[in-house]
């Protein structure tokens, strides 16, 4: 019997007790890690949609099941190898590195509003009447 029918067998063996073999944790902790999706991770585990469904289902008590937390934890260990690429990447004068990790990461240079118009942060303590208002800042009627 080859080892992925074995890993299929135990898979399918366990679902009677929502939990996946320690093997197949960390085959999808390694998928995720490399960025593949959950259907190919399904795909790859030989489960059905039924069954990932079932097996990533969060427990009684809202504890996540040990199929999506070995997923988070791939993603996240995934994500950690990228960017420690990146920052060595960057202290070695990369500038293309040093711009995706102050984009990706760090949110540097982002707005939340329109590009083209300016930040202001206008407070006024009291009621102006118009005329006391277009004194204070000048307003264009549109």
């Amino acid at each position: 019997m080859s080892r992925n029918t074995q890993l299929t067998k135990g898979i399918v063996r366990d679902l009677a007790t929502k939990g996946l073999p320690a093997d197949a944790l960390n085959v999808v902790r390694e998928l995720a890690a490399e960025g593949c999706r959950e259907h190919a991770i399904r795909r790859t585990l030989g489960l059905s949609p039924a069954q990932w469904n079932a097996l990533k289902k969060d427990d009684a008590e809202g504890e996540l099941s040990p199929l999506a937390l070995a997923i988070e934890e791939g993603r996240a260990e995934g994500a950690g190898e990228v960017i420690a690429v990146m920052r060595a990447r960057m202290k070695e004068g990369d500038t293309r590195a040093a711009e995706w990790l102050g984009d990706k990461l760090y949110k540097i240079g982002r707005e939340d509003g329109p590009g083209e118009a300016p930040r202001v942060l206008i407070q006024i303590n009291a009621a102006l009447s118009p005329e006391e208002y277009a004194r204070v800042i000048h307003v264009q009627p549109t």
